[in-house]
């Protein structure tokens, strides 16, 4: 079983290079590698640099975030899509394995735990376990997955379409729903595997930003929920202070 990663990157050419060579140490070996520059290409040449026959590269110059994802998807030969931000990594040699494990028995959306790594002075990180309630019923109150964890049949996109650009960075979250609304259960792999990096160029992150503000009122409309918006951060903060 091929799996392809769809790993869209801008402007981060020593992060994604973290990203790969955490593909490259998985002991799964039927993966190919779509990445996808959303900037001036040196992302493509940082991932061309390690001169694997398995990495693969597109540019898409300015298109956007889930353009680019969107691309990768096209792109993809295999028939299990796994995704991976150009910011994160996997710290599990196994987690491939796991994962064609997991899809064995039929379709699924399959995620995993980790942790939120969080970039300190002079080269320090600091890690948290990452490991919310995971449902279909809880997933419509907050996104409790970590991208950089999902992962899914190809075929779900000729069933369900591609990810929507209207909802920009909550792609993932809508996606989320999409496929547990279509009756495909929600696969929760054993043990913690995915590093998630909190660092200072995360827009994503910045619940304020305009922009981000709009997305996300699309993504309620759509779904029709009444939410507060929040990032990984803010529900780990609730977790702990016992207030979910």
């Amino acid at each position: 079983m091929l799996v392809s990663i769809i790993t869209p990157t801008y402007r981060r050419p020593e992060r994604v290079k973290v990203a790969i060579r955490s593909l490259l140490a998985q002991t799964y070996p039927a993966w190919e590698a779509v990445i996808i520059d959303d900037g001036d290409g040196e992302g493509l040449a940082a991932a061309e640099s390690f001169g694997d026959p398995r990495i693969r590269t597109l540019p898409n110059p300015d298109r956007g975030q889930v353009a680019a994802r969107n691309a990768g998807v096209r792109a993809a030969r295999g028939e299990v899509i796994a995704l991976l931000d150009d910011d994160d990594w996997w710290d599990d040699p196994g987690h491939l394995s796991l994962i064609v494990e997991a899809l064995e028995p039929g379709p699924a959306l399959v995620h995993r735990h980790g942790w939120l790594v969080r970039e300190r002075t002079e080269g320090m990180q600091e890690r948290e376990l990452f490991a919310l309630p995971a449902s279909p019923e809880r997933l419509r109150q907050d996104n409790t997955l970590l991208t950089s964890s999902l992962a899914y049949p190809r075929t779900l996109h000729d069933q369900l379409g591609p990810f929507d650009h209207e909802v920009g960075s909550y792609f993932d979250w809508d996606w989320i729903l999409r496929v547990l609304s279509a009756g495909y259960p929600l696969c929760t792999l054993a043990s913690p595997g995915i590093s998630y990096l909190v660092h200072q160029q995360m827009v994503s992150d910045d619940l304020t930003n305009p922009r981000r503000v709009a997305y996300f009122e699309r993504f309620c409309v759509k779904h029709g929920l009444t939410l507060t918006s929040k990032n990984h951060a803010l529900l780990l903060a609730e977790q702990r202070s016992g207030s979910r």
